[in-house]
């Protein structure tokens, strides 16, 4: 009898939130991971972020194939071109399944936070290993070229 009570009890508690992120809120939060990586000038935890068969596609240059090329790509940038910080504006996200795409604004900050570039961005992310890894990154200056 007391297992039956138990059971009403439990049956009428409501049930927990969850916890799971929605698509959009796990890109921001992938993205904010990316830029703690940036900022702390970590290009192979910038690297880590994307997939194991990403491109990484910057205006000017040719495509950056997978993770060693990236970590080079974002070494480079944090060396050469003195980037200490960004941030991303996500503007929209669809969701495709084990994709996603991401649409935004970026911008890249030096030192004292001097604001090194500003542009757009499309990310395609893809799951793998159950989470959210930029899989294509196309991004370009808003600066005139010139």
């Amino acid at each position: 009898m007391a297992t039956k009570k138990k059971a009403a009890a439990a049956a009428k508690k409501p049930a927990a939130a969850s916890t799971k992120l929605s698509t959009t809120d796990a890109i921001k939060a992938g993205n904010k991971s990316l830029l703690v990586a940036l900022a702390a000038g970590d290009a192979a935890g910038v690297a880590a972020k994307y997939s194991k068969k990403a491109i990484l596609m910057a205006s000017g240059m040719p495509a950056q194939k997978g993770r060693k090329k990236i970590q080079a790509f974002w070494a480079a940038g944090i060396s050469a071109m003195g980037v200490k910080s960004a941030s991303l504006r996500t503007t929209e996200v669809d969701e495709l399944g084990t994709t996603a795409i991401e649409c935004g604004a970026y911008t890249l900050k030096g030192d004292k936070r001097v604001v090194l570039d500003v542009g757009k961005y499309v990310v395609v992310w893809k799951k793998e290993d159950g989470a959210w890894k930029l899989h294509r990154d196309i991004f370009n200056s808003d600066k005139a070229a010139g």
